[in-house]
C-alpha cells in the first residue's frame, strides 16, 4: 500500500480523503493538534517517521477575514507551512499535492475562464499568500501538483467535519428558514466535494505544476443559486427565496471562473459545471436519506 500523509486531517477535505482512502493506502492523517505546521522541526520530525511516498496538503488558514486581519499568521500557514512541506518532499523524494486556491484569482480584472497563466494580482492577504506559496512549493520541489480548488460543499456525513457551505444556505433557504443574498457581479464555480476526493489518485500523478480545479460555471453567482434552488424545488417562489446583491464589486465584476482544460487533458478529471455538481450532490443526499430510513 501506497503511505500517505495527509494535513488537515481534521479538516473537511482531509478528512473526507482520508476516510475514502483508509482501506487503499497506507494513510498518516495529521490535525493541527498533532502537527503544528508552523513548526519547522516538527514537520521535519514527522515526515521522517512516516517515510511518505505521497504528501496531500490540505491544511489551511482558509478565513479570508481573518487572514486579513491576521496576515502574519496567515503568512506562517498558508505560506510558510507549503514552503517546509515541499523541501521535506524534495528531500525524501515524496510527491506533494498541495491545496491552493481560486482566491489567487481575486482582482483579475480579465472576465471568462481564467487559464492557469492569467495575470495575477490578488487583492487579498488569503489569495497573496497561496499564490506566493505555490511558487515556493515549485522552486523546491518541481514535480508538485498545486492544485487550485474553487469553493467546495458537501452535506453532513457522520463522523466527518461538517462544511456545508453553499448547500447549507441553500437548503436553509429552500426551507424558508433563511433568505439569501446573493452576488450579482460575482463569478466563480461551486464544486461538490465529493467527486475531488474521489480523483486524488489521478489527479496526484499528474506532472508537477499549477492546475485550476474545480466545476466550471458560466453563471454569476446570483443566477447560479437560483437554478440550485430550483434542483431543491423552490418552484415559483424561488425569486422570494434569493435577490440580487448589487452593492458588492461595483467597481468591476469579480471573476474567479477558471478554466479546468489543463486538468482534464492533464488526467481525465472532469469535475463538471456548478449547477450539475449540485444536482449530483442532491441525488447522493437523497439516497442517503433513504438508506437510513
Amino acid at each position: 500500500m501506497k503511505r500517505v500523509l495527509i494535513t488537515g486531517a481534521g479538516g473537511f477535505v482531509g478528512g473526507r480523503l482520508a476516510a475514502y482512502y483508509r482501506d487503499r493506502w497506507d494513510i498518516t492523517p495529521l490535525d493541527h493538534k498533532q502537527l503544528d505546521l508552523t513548526d519547522s522541526q516538527a514537520v521535519h520530525a514527522a515526515l521522517q517517521a512516516a517515510a511518505p511516498e505521497l504528501v496531500i496538503h490540505t491544511a489551511a488558514l482558509a478565513d479570508t477575514g481573518y487572514c486579513e486581519s491576521h496576515p502574519l499568521e496567515s503568512f506562517e500557514v498558508n505560506l510558510q507551512a507549503p514552503a517546509a512541506l515541499a523541501k521535506e518532499c524534495a528531500a525524501l523524494g515524496a510527491k506533494l499535492v498541495f491545496f491552493s486556491s481560486d482566491q489567487v484569482y481575486n482582482g483579475t480584472r480579465k472576465l471568462g475562464p481564467l487559464p492557469e497563466d492569467a495575470p495575477l494580482d490578488p487583492v487579498n492577504v488569503y489569495g497573496r499568500h497561496k499564490w506566493e506559496a505555490e511558487q515556493r512549493v515549485l522552486e523546491t520541489c518541481p514535480e508538485a501538483v498545486c492544485l487550485r480548488a474553487s469553493w467546495m460543499y458537501d452535506f453532513d456525513r457522520p463522523g466527518l467535519k461538517s462544511s456545508t457551505g453553499f448547500w447549507g444556505i441553500l437548503r436553509r433557504a429552500a426551507a424558508g428558514k433563511m433568505p439569501l443574498s446573493m452576488a450579482l457581479r460575482e463569478y466563480r464555480g461551486i464544486t461538490w466535494v465529493q467527486p475531488v476526493v474521489k480523483a486524488m489518485e489521478q489527479m496526484a500523478a499528474l506532472p508537477g505544476g499549477v492546475y485550476n480545479m474545480g466545476a466550471e460555471n458560466p453563471l454569476n453567482t446570483y443566477a447560479t443559486a437560483l437554478e440550485c434552488l430550483g434542483l431543491l424545488g423552490a418552484g415559483e417562489d424561488v425569486l422570494a427565496l434569493v435577490r440580487p446583491d448589487t452593492d458588492r464589486w461595483p467597481e468591476f465584476e469579480r471573476n474567479l471562473s477558471m478554466d479546468t482544460s489543463r486538468l482534464k487533458a492533464g488526467c481525465g478529471v472532469d469535475l463538471g459545471d456548478t449547477v450539475g455538481s449540485f444536482a449530483a450532490c442532491l441525488r447522493a443526499f437523497e439516497e442517503q436519506e433513504e438508506e437510513a430510513m
